[in-house]
């Protein structure tokens, strides 16, 4: 489970990533790991965020990076695709979905992140 902060809320900026999510279709936006552990185990979460003052739902994965052991922190907003580099962005974390989870193939790791974002709409 998450541990929690006061409000569960963050402010980070946003900074760019290795575009792994942009090349097999899921861009993302990543943020400096930083203090985060202290309030996170790694896994697939639910979150809301703000974006320019406007509302959006996503997919935040917080662990390691693929074939690297050294955690990240980037959210996945569907059907959001603009550069935001260097933008403060607000998000709350709502729900664990699942744990990290190793993938066999790029497709594997597709179908899982499809069933991902299928739980925001519940």
């Amino acid at each position: 489970m998450t541990k929690q902060n006061s409000s569960n809320k963050f402010r980070r900026k946003v900074k760019p990533g290795n575009k792994i999510g942009r090349k097999i279709g899921y861009p993302t936006i990543n943020f400096n790991v930083g203090d985060f552990s202290e309030f996170f185990t790694p896994g697939v979460y639910v979150c809301e965020m703000k974006i320019d003052k406007k509302p959006y739902r996503g997919s935040l994965y917080y662990g390691p990076k693929i074939n690297h052991p050294k955690s990240i922190l980037e959210i996945h907003v569907k059907d959001f695709s603009r550069q935001i580099y260097g933008h403060l962005i607000e998000f709350k974390v709502c729900k664990k979905l699942r744990k990290p989870m190793k993938f066999s193939s790029l497709e594997e790791l597709k179908r899982q992140i499809n069933k991902d974002l299928r739980a925001l709409q519940k």
